[in-house]
């Protein structure tokens, strides 16, 4: 059936993409930016079930490629749990298909 192969291909489509959004993601840093006195900026994260902050400094340039990177991982979470909720629409309409 027709539809059953155009559904079938946007799962391979949706499972590809996913795959592609993972990887992204685990190349991108994870955790917020904290500031604290004197302008002085921190990565904080959780490493190994525990807080860690990592010292990043004052430089502007810095910080400024740290945020858009981490502004950058949001938006491909934000993605990826999207693609992921149509993995499961997909997965439904493909038992219907049955």
């Amino acid at each position: 059936m027709l539809i059953n192969t155009v559904v079938q291909n946007e799962a391979e489509r949706n499972e590809k993409m996913i795959r592609d959004y993972e990887r992204l993601i685990a190349e991108l840093p994870k955790g917020s930016l904290i500031c604290r006195k004197n302008e002085y900026y921190y990565l904080k994260y959780r490493e190994d079930g525990r807080m860690v902050d990592k010292y990043i400094g004052k430089d502007e340039a810095v910080i400024e490629e740290l945020r858009s990177k981490l502004e950058l991982r949001r938006h491909y979470a934000e993605m990826l749990a999207a693609l992921k909720k149509e993995r499961r629409a997909i997965k439904k309409v493909l038992e219907g298909l049955r």
